[in-house]
């Protein structure tokens, strides 16, 4: 056995069966009650309707926060405005909110939920006036590896939920929900997200995860969605009273919504004793981590990267063989070339194009 492989046998042996990696706040979308002014209501009409004319988004100064403002509405909502931190919805109608905000992932991870919801609030004030901020749904999870589920298991769980369902990628086993996540109250999802963060190319979660994660070991996301009304239920409204109670909450949900039990002989399910790996679970830290934007953002480029190498490599491999080339280093003269002479046909150059697939994929 060679020396790498016994330190990894013995990192590996020192590790608890069940362990967490993260845990926190996934995801915290906002209403916000504000007066839209007509000035700014004008702006945003004038905006929509260049967007539309060009079927492309435009940039539009939102609270000094350059923006752009989509040719396609966000929900109900008219007006949508899209920035690598997040989206936000506007609209004059009296019947729904004047504003919808949803952070990106990758904004509450770097930035730290609290510091996500500020730096909205304060964009939002400066063009509005006042707004009135509260949430509108909380996500919490937990991130564990040593803990395997199967389609079985779901026997296992005592939950007050009246709804289940099987998650499956590609046609195989992938995790349980617990609740219809349309219902408007609570539901859970326990699943693969080694296999997510591949997929949407989220490669930060390994460096967040540290020294604890195993590669060769799926990492199992246990994910909580409350909505509106279920944290008017514990008596929750405004973003500082949902983060202050992000601890106390995730005790209910994770000791009296959903639990993990190990099998025994008595009938009344409510008696077995809860699994170590839902102890594991219910011990979990729920901060308010912020683990850099550099750091997230940096992560998900490079997945997206990984993610599009494979085509990209096919693509110039066939580029290559099509010129006659023998190697990369022989075929960059003809690509540039031949990209010069795209250019020119289609008047939009690749500078062009680059900050243009920026703006859409919303990169900083």
């Amino acid at each position: 056995m060679t020396v790498e492989k016994l330190l990894s046998v013995i990192h590996e042996n020192s590790l608890p069966r069940v362990r967490e990696l993260a845990s926190g706040v996934d995801a915290l979308y906002l209403s916000g009650r504000a007066a839209i002014s007509a000035d700014l209501e004008f702006a945003l009409n004038e905006a929509r309707a260049h967007a539309d004319e060009a079927d492309d988004s435009v940039p539009f100064n939102l609270g000094g926060v350059k923006m752009q403002l989509q040719a396609r509405g966000f929900g109900k909502y008219r007006f949508n405005l899209d920035h690598p931190f997040g989206r936000i919805g506007i609209t004059a109608s009296k019947s729904l909110p004047a504003i919808r905000v949803q952070p990106r992932a990758e904004f509450l991870h770097g930035a730290g939920p609290r510091a996500a919801v500020e730096w909205f609030a304060q964009h939002l004030e400066s063009a509005c006036g006042p707004v009135l901020l509260t949430v509108s749904r909380l996500d919490l999870f937990a991130d564990v590896q040593g803990w395997s589920l199967s389609g079985d298991d779901r026997r296992e769980f005592l939950t007050r939920a009246t709804e289940l369902g099987l998650h499956e990628a590609s046609d195989e086993f992938n995790g349980l929900q617990f609740g219809k996540r349309t219902s408007g109250a609570i539901s859970a999802r326990l699943y693969d997200k080694t296999i997510e963060s591949a997929k949407t190319g989220s490669l930060y979660w390994r460096d967040i995860w540290g020294e604890n994660f195993d590669r060769d070991q799926s990492v199992l996301r246990v994910e909580f969605e409350l909505a509106r009304d279920a944290l008017r239920q514990f008596g929750v409204n405004r973003p500082d009273e949902v983060l202050d109670a992000t601890g106390s909450l995730w005790t209910h949900l994770t000791t009296q919504w959903l639990t993990h039990r190990k099998v025994t002989d008595d009938q009344n399910k409510s008696r077995w004793p809860i699994s170590a790996e839902c102890q594991c679970v219910q011990r979990a830290r729920i901060g308010e981590n912020d683990y850099g934007i550099s750091r997230t953002y940096g992560g998900k480029a490079l997945g997206q990267i990984w993610n599009i190498l494979p085509a990209l490599t096919g693509y110039l491999a066939n580029f290559g063989a099509l010129t006659h080339s023998d190697s990369f280093a022989d075929l960059i003269p003809h690509l540039s070339n031949f990209l010069a002479q795209y250019a020119e046909r289609t008047a939009t150059t690749m500078r062009e194009r680059i900050a243009d697939k920026r703006r859409k994929n919303g990169l900083i």
